[in-house]
C-alpha cells in the first residue's frame, strides 16, 4: 500500500499554482523521499492511471475562500460538500474527480485532500498573489506535517 501525494493546480492562473509551487518547495525534502509525489499540474481524469487500488491518495490543491487566506485545511472524501468550494481552473474539480476515481478503484483505501485556501483564482498570472507569498513558510510547514502524518498512518 503506497501513500501518492499529487499536487495540482494551474500555474498561469495565479493562486491556483500553489499545488505545483509546494511541489517545488518539498520534492527535494529529505524526510519525504519515502513518499511518492508528483506533480500532475491540470491532469483532471488522467489521475486514475497513477492510482492503483490499495493506495492512499492525498491531492493538494487550492480551496476556494473569502478568508483566512494561506490557511491549510485536511479534509477527507466525506468533508467534500457543495458547501466547500475547492479551486477548479484545471478540468474537473477534486469533488468530481474523486466521486470518479472511486468508480475505477473502488478499493482505494482513501483520498485526503490537503487544501491551502486562496481567494485569487481567476487572474492570469504565473505567480502566486503577494499576501499568499507572505505565508509560503506558514503554508509549507503545514503541508509538510499533514503529509508526514499520513505517510505515518496504518
Amino acid at each position: 500500500m503506497d501513500v501518492k501525494v499529487v499536487f495540482i493546480g494551474n500555474i498561469l492562473m495565479g493562486d491556483d499554482g500553489i499545488g505545483p509551487y509546494l511541489y517545488n518547495e518539498l520534492k527535494d525534502y529529505p524526510k519525504l523521499k519515502e513518499v511518492k509525489m508528483y506533480e500532475l499540474g491540470v491532469i483532471g481524469l488522467d489521475l486514475i492511471n497513477f492510482i492503483e487500488k490499495d493506495d492512499r491518495l492525498v491531492i493538494v490543491d487550492a480551496v476556494y475562500s473569502k478568508g483566512n487566506i494561506g490557511e491549510v485545511v485536511l479534509l477527507r472524501e466525506k468533508d467534500l460538500s457543495k458547501d466547500l468550494k475547492l479551486v477548479s481552473m484545471h478540468d474537473f474539480g477534486v469533488e468530481q474527480t474523486s466521486t470518479i476515481l472511486r468508480m475505477y478503484q473502488p478499493d482505494l483505501k482513501e483520498i485526503k485532500i490537503i487544501g491551502i485556501k486562496v481567494d485569487k483564482i481567476n487572474r492570469i498570472s504565473d505567480k502566486l498573489s503577494d499576501g499568499l507569498m507572505k505565508k509560503i513558510p506558514k503554508i509549507k510547514e503545514r503541508v509538510l506535517s499533514y503529509i508526514l502524518k499520513i505517510s505515518k498512518e496504518d
